[in-house]
């Protein structure tokens, strides 16, 4: 069994599958697997670095942004920012002083700073692993299994009838692999403390 490129895994749902007539399906069904990847994993992997300009202390998020890891101010010297809820966003911070940034909040497609400075910002956040339709990713590349299992969970949810035991078969595969590949990231990041800056009674 090959499982190195798109065209593989389509070829491996089918003959798993056993039927060829819902080939026309299956990059619909990897889609949908993709998409359950996409909320259950936040791993290293997809951790990414950019540079943000801000406008009057707002700056536009990337496409692909599924969470933040850090917000850092490049000034005259950098600064990791706090965030604060939308709802207290207004009461926390009134938008029109100036000043170094302490504080960031998201909103929509936009995240915002205060005080406000426009000298730009350095975003560490988690992307969307890119679909395997375009190019390979860094999923497929290191765990194909979870790729066959979760698309033929989506395949047998669309079989339905006799079918959905094996889709729940599949999901619990493809969720333990989920469990898997999250631990992995865990204990890559050995050495992990708790930390006290500042004055300390």
């Amino acid at each position: 069994m090959s499982l190195v490129s798109y065209a593989d895994l389509q070829t491996q749902v089918a003959n798993w599958l056993a039927r060829t007539d819902l080939n026309p399906f299956i990059p619909d069904m990897i889609t949908l697997f993709e998409a359950a990847a996409a909320r259950k994993l936040k791993v290293r992997q997809q951790e990414t670095t950019v540079s943000l300009a801000t406008t009057n202390g707002v700056a536009t998020l990337p496409s692909d942004f599924l969470g933040y890891r850090r917000v850092t101010w490049v000034g005259s010297f950098n600064v990791d920012l706090d965030y604060v809820h939308p709802s207290v966003w207004q009461f926390y911070e009134p938008t029109t002083i100036q000043g170094t940034p302490q504080v960031f909040t998201i909103e929509g497609g936009n995240l915002s700073i205060a005080p406000l400075d426009d000298s730009g910002l350095q975003l560490v956040y988690n992307q969307k692993t890119p679909a395997l339709s375009s190019s390979l990713n860094w999923l497929y590349t290191n765990y194909p299994d979870v790729y066959l299992f979760g698309t033929l969970c989506e395949a047998n949810f669309f079989n339905k009838g006799s079918a959905l035991p094996l889709a729940a078969m599949w999901k619990q595969r493809r969720d333990e692999a989920f469990d898997e590949i999250q631990r992995v990231d865990f204990n890559e990041r050995q050495g992990m403390a708790i930390r006290v800056f500042g004055i300390t009674p």
